[in-house]
């Protein structure tokens, strides 16, 4: 059974790169990390989380996103490889940060993390 663990830690962490990288189209106040623990997946370190529009809208409230860290993994990586870990799923984060997420197909995630690495 999975279970998850908000991650303060990391939240500072996504602030932080968020600053260095000059994301200003990224809210922080609206984007919470968690850690899950008991995940079967091996290869992942993390995924990003929204809701649709019509949820956000419905329920009264502005777009927001989480960040899932799966801890088996993202734990024992080192630091430099968490903080791309951490900026590819920033980069999931649509400029109007209405909510959405940008799939791996619409934009080129390796050139992006290599402009904004040099900043983190």
């Amino acid at each position: 059974m999975i279970s998850y663990r908000r991650a303060s830690d990391l939240e500072e962490r996504v602030r932080l790169i968020v600053e260095a990288a000059g994301m200003r189209h990224i809210d922080v106040s609206r984007v919470r990390c968690v850690r899950s623990y008991g995940s079967a997946s091996r290869g992942l370190a993390a995924r990003i989380h929204s809701a649709s529009k019509a949820f956000f809208t419905g329920m009264g409230l502005k777009p927001a996103y989480v960040i899932e860290f799966v801890a088996e993994v993202f734990d024992n990586l080192p630091p430099r490889q968490q903080d791309e870990v951490i900026l590819h799923e920033l980069l999931h984060i649509p400029k109007s940060f209405g909510g959405g997420l940008v799939p791996h197909g619409r934009i080129n995630f390796r050139k992006e993390a290599k402009t904004l690495r040099k900043f983190i």
